[in-house]
């Protein structure tokens, strides 16, 4: 500790420490609570079930040497479940959440006071000789000081700190749901192509078992004579051509479980399905475009975590001007001269204050004020892109949905149905020799497409329908 001057004692310099010390105990930060942006899909109850049969991450069971057992049964999920399993065990938003704590952990380094700085010293000690009254030196004295910065207080640097990691907490939130806005929106879109992939094997199998089961009548047609055997090719040909549909249609069902299995969090080769329905009981009305688009500015939270990150870089900028002002560092000490024996005079007890401040002469944090303007620069910016990407994106996402609605609206009901007969009419006939098998072909194709249509129109409605919902930041529809 530097040199200090020195005064007698009389007690109330100690007494002194002590109340700043109580003082500055007092000046603990309050626990802060950061506004929360508008939650999306969180109370969502697809089929009414509550939480508590939400099914929890899927563990398989350890290995055992011995007999095979038998595969655990699939874990069957609707759609109410699908969200809420990604909200506990998605692994994503898990981590996503953790920005959140280490941003409440600089709130909190910021919020500490200084630790004091305290000396002690021994100085003018004898080194050669004893120190007598005849054989003067010294005397010999002990120094204990203590000594602590309130430049976080003279000029507000702590209060800044705190105001700047506060906002950090509030970009942290507003990043940690849009998070969550992106999960479930791939979740629920996972689900939808999960049902749109079982709904096309299905179909794939059904077709596959119409032509085997024409393959029957067309051989039993050859034996009797009724047709040649090119026929029985043809219908040999366009059942190598459905194995290989259904092949393809049950590696897509594989890949979209897949997909759906990563945003569950299910680690385990544990099998799992999906409960639900493609079929609309009433369609939704669309949104016009600007009503969509001043939905998504009042909800979207990552243009929501742009604002405060405006917000956060002011903070900033006035911290790092706060910065600029000197430290500023009061101090106090005691001090015992052993007088007697080195020079006799009674022994003497003194306290000395003082202060080290350092002088802002080179470095006033221009670098750092200047970062601090950049940032607020470039926070604007981003949030005017934002703004741009975002017009874009609910103009698309309305527009999808709008013809998504618009097909689904024009869809005859009965189109299905007619295709059917239609099938099973052909082949009727061609059983009975009164139709050929490329007339029975062509119908099967018919129906086919008519029926890959029909999935197709509903998939892309509910698909649409979600992303308008994300592309809000709301469910709305």
């Amino acid at each position: 500790m530097g040199k200090i001057n020195r005064m007698h004692s009389n007690g109330k310099g100690g007494l002194s420490v002590i109340a700043a010390l109580t003082l500055l105990n007092g000046c603990t930060q309050q626990a802060y609570q950061p506004v929360l942006p508008p939650a999306y899909m969180q109370d969502f109850k697809g089929d009414g079930l509550e939480t508590a049969l939400i099914p929890e991450p899927v563990t398989a069971p350890p290995e055992e040497k011995g007999p095979s057992l038998p595969q655990a049964p699939a874990r069957e999920f609707n759609l109410n479940q699908v969200v809420q399993t990604a909200l506990k065990a998605d692994p994503v938003i898990k981590s996503a959440f953790e920005n959140i704590n280490q941003a409440e952990a600089d709130l909190l380094t910021a919020g500490l006071l200084p630790n004091p700085d305290v000396s002690v010293s021994g100085s003018l000690m004898p080194l050669d000789r004893t120190f007598t009254v005849n054989r003067q030196g010294g005397p010999p004295q002990f120094d204990a000081g203590i000594s602590m910065p309130i430049d976080w207080f003279l000029f507000g640097k702590r209060a800044a700190a705190i105001a700047s990691g506060q906002r950090g907490v509030d970009v942290a939130t507003a990043d940690f749901a849009n998070t969550i806005r992106v999960r479930i929106a791939s979740a629920i879109a996972a689900f939808y192509t999960v049902l749109e992939a079982q709904a096309m094997l299905d179909l794939a199998q059904e077709n596959n078992a119409n032509l085997t089961e024409m393959e029957k009548i067309i051989l039993n047609r050859v034996a009797l004579g009724g047709v040649g055997t090119i026929e029985a090719d043809r219908i040999h040909l366009s059942i190598f051509s459905s194995h290989r549909d259904v092949h393809a249609r049950e590696l897509e069902l594989n890949a979209a479980l897949n997909q759906l299995r990563a945003l569950l969090g299910i680690v385990e080769n544990v099998p799992i399905e999906v409960k639900g329905s493609l079929e609309i009981a009433k369609p939704a009305s669309p949104l016009p475009i600007d009503a969509a688009f001043k939905l998504a500015e009042e909800n979207r939270p990552d243009l929501l975590s742009l604002q405060r990150q405006l917000a956060k870089a002011n903070a900033d900028i006035a911290l790092e001007e706060k910065k600029a002002y000197p430290q500023v560092v009061p101090k106090i000490g005691y001090t015992r001269q052993f007088q007697e024996q080195a020079i006799g005079f009674p022994d003497a007890n003194s306290w000395g204050a003082g202060v080290d401040v350092v002088v802002p002469l080179f470095d006033r944090n221009q670098g750092n004020i200047a970062k601090a303007k950049s940032v607020l620069v470039q926070s604007r910016a981003n949030l005017q892109a934002q703004l741009t990407m975002l017009r874009s994106e609910i103009d698309q996402a309305v527009n999808a949905f709008a013809s998504a609605h618009q097909i689904l609206v024009n869809d005859d009901p009965g189109q299905l149905d007619a295709a059917k007969n239609v099938r099973d009419k052909i082949n009727q006939a061609y059983e009975l020799g009164g139709k050929t098998l490329i007339e029975v072909l062509d119908a099967q194709r018919v129906y086919l497409e008519t029926y890959r249509l029909h999935i197709t129109s509903r998939s892309n409605y509910w698909h649409s329908l979600y992303q308008l919902n994300a592309a809000i930041g709301k469910e709305v529809l």
